[in-house]
């Protein structure tokens, strides 16, 4: 009778454990959903992507070439068994283009292997919550749907949101092929 109090004791203390683990790791979710970003800096420009969004973080390598491509479109890089499309956002954005110098990552932009694509960012500035950051104001600007929210550091650095759903579903974005022309 004894032992069976035990393990009735035990199971229910494992019970209450794996509650409690299974709400800190949804409250963390949460947080994370709301507040969690990657800071990027990609030319003069400091983006954040939302890390339910955004893939993982790796080491630079050349991507191969495809021909008929964009130009900001880079090329082909193999992650893990997975091909990845390779982008340079700021010549997509139609700034200079990137440089994948010492310190250069590549960026996955999706979790879904479907409609994964990578950006080359050749500096990641780290996590950034929303509670460090202002609200600034930003200049609207047409056709770019994935342009999200502007904020601003306690330095003075104004960060703007990409919102990555929209990127992937932009046809600009979509059309990587061009013509013989």
């Amino acid at each position: 009778m004894n032992e069976q109090r035990t393990n009735l004791t035990s199971r229910q203390r494992l019970h209450e454990y794996q509650a409690m683990l299974a709400r800190r790791l949804q409250e963390a979710r949460a947080k994370s959903s709301t507040e969690g970003f990657l800071g990027v800096q990609i030319g003069e420009h400091h983006w954040l992507l939302s890390l339910t969004e955004t893939g993982e973080v790796l080491d630079y390598q050349p991507p191969a070439r495809v021909p008929l491509t964009q130009p900001w479109y880079l090329g082909l890089v193999n992650a893990r068994g997975n091909l990845l499309g390779v982008i340079d956002f700021g010549l997509f954005c139609g700034e200079a283009p990137t440089g994948s110098g010492s310190g250069a990552k590549i960026v996955v932009l999706s979790k879904d292997p479907q409609r994964a694509c990578a950006i080359v960012v050749p500096r990641v500035a780290g996590l950034r919550s929303l509670s460090d950051l202002q609200p600034a104001e930003a200049a609207v600007e047409e056709g770019r749907p994935w342009l999200g929210r502007a904020w601003r550091d306690v330095h003075g650095t104004q960060w703007r949101e990409l919102d990555v759903r929209q990127l992937l579903a932009d046809p600009a974005f979509l059309q990587v092929g061009r013509s013989r022309a």
